[in-house]
């Protein structure tokens, strides 16, 4: 009995096949089920069926055209910057009631994001100094559009240069050259006036305009990725939940003991802490709108503005660029600030900040629904759609700015003069000293009555 009962253990009961074997030969039989093609319909199912998944969620990740519904994208704070350490420090202080070494780096954190401010506003102010004020002094007129046609001159338009000639290739200057050879014909015609018709400044114009678009256009590459970063900062603070929400927490999972975690995953303490972007109380919207978000958009608009401006008026073709490249620097003082100046502490929980998703995974989406999304919205995607998602919007704004701070060039500076644009004509400012706002953005001041440069009506020899 007892054989024949270890016999029955052995075998099957539909046959002499041992178990261990029927296991060997089932799990033959999956493998061979997993390495044979699939059919091609199985396999485009599932190819549109990972599409269908990664288009929807990613859409709703990147959430591109900033919107305020709250339906996509994320709210989060700058991690590279003293901006996102002065939205960020407060209310993981506040969440944790205030304690001596958080209250310490929120205070620092104060201080620096203020310093920032000063230092920001300070240079703006001194290239607003230098073309509102030390350019009239030096006698200087606006660029704008001097030299633009020289290619077309002696017959064509835009052929006259601030001192009334001919534009010409050997004859064309920069104003601090052009400025020198002026001060040598008037000197000599100071002295001796008999041979002054032989002595030829030139004239002052643009070594190259197209450059000067591009250098332009590549400044505000760099201050249009900062105004994107305004606008999800007042996305935060508008769509985060107005109340007391913890922005910190210790996260162990409930799968095993916190020892086990630890040591499967590689883990220590640290990295159990989670920082979270959750929800603020309405003081503190309101604080960090007031205090944060409109001095920053105000610096903003100043050092774009000035920066086309300074721009507009550079003629070199070598001095553009390196200008170009130099404004840009002004914005990015608060990220020098954030990476030189604060603590380990600070950058440590900016860098792990986690932000608040304004979407869900559709995690009760079956994938037949999917597929029958894919197909409705995919498949049959229109025209206009599709040209709507080659635009990038960044680039939209980017070329919206581009033509609203060169139409303010224009209107405030220049004159349209015979099919081209001339400066205005130039007065003295009738008052030296300036306040730091009127030089930030650019406000010109009261101006003497008399102008010491009109453009010329005639074409002099």
């Amino acid at each position: 009995m007892g054989s024949s009962s270890g016999a029955m253990k052995a075998t099957g009961q539909g046959g002499d096949t041992p178990l261990s074997a029927r296991a060997l030969s089932r799990e033959r039989q999956e493998e061979e089920e997993l390495a044979s093609p699939k059919p091609v319909d199985v396999q485009m199912n599932s190819s549109k069926l990972g599409a269908s998944k990664l288009l929807h969620l990613m859409e709703r990740k990147q959430d591109d055209g900033w919107c305020f519904t709250g339906k996509g994208g994320s709210c989060c704070v700058p991690r590279g910057s003293i901006y996102g350490a002065a939205l960020a420090l407060p209310q993981i202080a506040r969440s944790c009631e205030w304690p001596g070494t958080l209250c310490a780096l929120v205070i620092r954190t104060y201080f620096f994001c203020f310093l920032n401010f000063m230092l920001q506003a300070y240079l703006l102010s001194m290239i607003g100094e230098e073309f509102n004020l030390w350019f009239l002094f030096a006698g200087r007129m606006h660029l704008c559009d001097f030299g633009r046609s020289i290619q077309d001159c002696p017959d064509g338009p835009n052929c006259v240069g601030p001192r009334g000639t001919i534009f010409s290739y050997p004859r064309l200057y920069d104003f601090d050259v052009w400025g020198t050879r002026i001060f040598a014909q008037d000197s000599m015609a100071a002295v001796n006036a008999t041979h002054l018709d032989k002595v030829d400044p030139g004239e002052y114009g643009l070594e190259n305009f197209y450059c000067r678009m591009v250098c332009i256009f590549l400044f505000l590459k760099s201050t249009v990725t900062d105004f994107c970063e305004n606008i999800e900062n007042i996305k935060t603070l508008v769509l985060t939940p107005t109340r007391a929400d913890s922005w910190i927490n210790m996260h162990v999972p409930n799968w095993a003991a916190k020892s086990d975690v630890k040591a499967f995953d590689n883990m220590d303490e640290l990295d159990l802490v989670e920082y979270r972007v959750a929800g603020m109380p309405l003081h503190w919207k309101i604080l960090n709108a007031i205090f944060i978000l409109v001095p920053k958009t105000l610096l903003w608009l100043g050092v774009t503005r000035s920066g086309v401006h300074y721009l507009m008026e550079t003629a070199g073709i070598m001095n553009v660029v390196v200008n170009a490249m130099a404004l840009s620097f002004i914005l990015n003082v608060d990220e020098m600030i954030f990476e030189r100046l604060t603590s380990t502490l600070s950058t440590y929980i900016l860098s792990h900040i986690q932000a608040l998703a304004l979407y869900e995974d559709d995690l009760e989406e079956t994938d037949e629904q999917a597929l029958a999304r894919y197909e409705k919205q995919e498949m049959n995607m229109g025209c206009l759609s599709i040209l709507w998602k080659i635009m990038p919007m960044q680039l939209i704004v980017l070329i919206a700015t581009l033509v609203l701070f060169l139409t303010d060039y224009y209107l405030t500076n220049c004159e349209l003069r015979d099919g081209s644009w001339v400066s205005k004509a130039m007065h003295l400012p009738s008052e030296v000293d300036g306040n730091l706002f009127r030089f930030m953005f650019g406000i010109e001041a009261s101006q003497q009555p008399d102008a010491f440069w009109t453009m010329p009506d005639a074409v002099s020899s």
